[in-house]
């Protein structure tokens, strides 16, 4: 008890006369007296214009307002230690060590000076550098930033509500068409059964008839041999389709909308993950990296192969026999993106597109043609002998190609650049091949992928804590292939270039 009349009194030194609560940002008036800044300004001025001291009845300017930053601190200190005496002192110094304290008066920043941006003790505020500057409370100082944010949450919430709500739609919508179609698949198979039965049971009389005919005598017999045709004329058994035509064509329309949302669905997927996640940067190439087999242009974004060895000069992070090249610029942390533009002549989506519509038109011609009815022709040994040489040389082909291609992606500083590479995950290398023949993700063994679109432009992103590599359609937001690691030493843009007639230019 005697410990506690000490504190009491302290308490009531600190004690604001208007609001009988602690002197919150205590200031000091005319007369002397000390009151909250923001009951001062809750004083009426009298009929003389001034308003005065509620204590002493003294009028004061409001314009000789000082703060009083030692009371503040005072403050302070009695309410911490009014509350550590109810704590245990584990809890206590753990506060202690998440309370920020100034470096150089070692007290609480309670002050937010607007003009530097910094935060300020109260020895701070009242120093000869910050004493001319607008300083705040740091909680008043947070309160727009405060808002902003809430501002900003309640739009994300909004956002991906209306997101939700929209595909919860698009689900139940197509739920209900497959549900439609089930139903009339169901409604078109009983019915198809039903008269499949009957056209049975019509076949077995007629059977059992005709058995019973047959065994009756000649005379007999031939007695209504007349009428046996108009008794038992000829009729063909009922073949009807089990599913009709238009159930037919709406399921091959759906299976061609369920592609197209999944294809929706990973677009998303990588248009969000690429703005949302990844801070898009811009990196340029290591010349003293770069092969000799390689050139890079004068602002070092862009290479192109050369069939020649024609570099003079030889650096110790230089590849030699492998035609690769560095980043100039490595990441240790962090979620980065940027793009690799593959040009090539003559490689457009457009040429693809009207050879494709060039085999269908092809397909559709040998279709009226009265081809692929069943039939197999007959093939002679010349034809086999000749089959048997296209096999061998489209073989030689698709090596040819296999050998002419590129690759983008990332690898370790410590990267083995000498001699010959197999330039897998395990040698420290994430990356793509593309060529004319396909895409490949560089696993061992490799592994083959077939995104919709050809890209032109492949999107990276690396999530070095996350240890991901990601590659995406840079166009089509399309998502490709995705490596997992876990990634200890710096990380560089890597690019790998033995195709004639093509560029790799890094964007941004």
């Amino acid at each position: 008890m005697a410990a506690l009349a000490p504190l009491r009194s302290l308490e009531e030194e600190v004690t604001c006369s208007i609001c009988l609560d602690y002197l919150r940002d205590p200031v000091t008036i005319d007369c002397g007296h000390v009151f909250c800044r923001s009951c001062t300004t809750d004083v009426r001025p009298t009929s003389g214009g001034r308003p005065v001291c509620p204590l002493c009845k003294k009028p004061f300017k409001k314009e000789n307002i000082r703060p009083v930053w030692q009371l503040a601190s005072l403050v302070e200190n009695i309410e911490r230690l009014k509350v550590d005496k109810g704590r245990q002192p584990g809890e206590v110094a753990r506060e202690q060590q998440d309370t920020r304290l100034c470096e150089r008066h070692q007290e609480k920043l309670h002050y937010y000076c607007e003009d530097d941006g910094k935060l300020l003790c109260v020895m701070c505020r009242e120093s000869r550098e910050h004493r001319p500057h607008s300083a705040v409370l740091v909680e008043k100082a947070a309160q727009p930033h405060r808002k902003k944010l809430q501002d900003q949450r309640q739009c994300i919430v909004a956002e991906f509500e209306q997101g939700h709500q929209f595909l919860r739609e698009r689900e139940q919508r197509l739920l209900d068409q497959l549900a439609k179609l089930e139903q009339e698949l169901t409604e078109g198979r009983e019915k198809y059964k039903t008269r499949g039965v009957g056209e049975l049971a019509r076949l077995a009389l007629v059977i059992s008839e005709l058995e019973g005919k047959a065994q009756q005598p000649a005379a007999e017999l031939m007695q209504d041999t007349r009428d046996f045709l108009n008794r038992y004329p000829r009729k063909k058994f009922w073949i009807g389709k089990p599913i009709a035509r238009v159930v037919k064509k709406r399921t091959g329309e759906f299976s061609d909308r369920l592609l197209s949302l999944q294809r929706g669905l990973r677009e998303f997927q990588g248009k969000l993950l690429r703005d949302l996640e990844y801070k898009t940067v811009s990196v340029t190439l290591d010349p003293q990296s770069a092969s000799g087999y390689l050139q890079l242009s004068e602002d070092w974004k862009c290479v192109t192969y050369s069939g020649l060895y024609q570099s003079a000069y030889l650096y110790p992070q230089q590849f030699d026999c492998e035609p690769g090249v560095l980043g100039s610029k490595g990441f240790t942390w962090g979620k980065v993106y940027w793009e690799v533009e593959v040009e090539r002549e003559g490689w457009s989506e457009d040429e693809e597109e009207g050879d494709e519509e060039e085999e269908g038109e092809e397909e559709e011609e040998e279709e009226e043609a009265g081809y692929g009815d069943g039939y197999d022709d007959w093939e002679t040994d010349e034809d086999e002998e000749s089959l048997g040489d296209e096999e061998e040389e489209e073989e030689e082909e698709e090596e040819e190609e296999v050998l002419e291609s590129c690759m983008v992606g990332v690898a370790r500083d410590s990267v083995k650049r000498k001699g010959d590479l197999s330039l897998r995950p395990e040698d420290g290398v994430w990356a793509l091949r593309l060529s004319s023949a396909g895409i490949w993700a560089n696993t061992s063994p490799e592994a083959e992928l077939f995104p919709a679109l050809r890209p032109r432009r492949v999107g990276i992103a690396l999530d070095y804590e996350g240890g991901t590599v990601t590659f995406t359609n840079a166009e089509s937001q399309e998502l490709i292939y995705t490596f997992t690691a876990t990634f200890t030493r710096r990380l560089l843009p890597f690019l790998w270039l033995k195709w004639p007639g093509t560029r790799l230019l890094l964007r941004p």
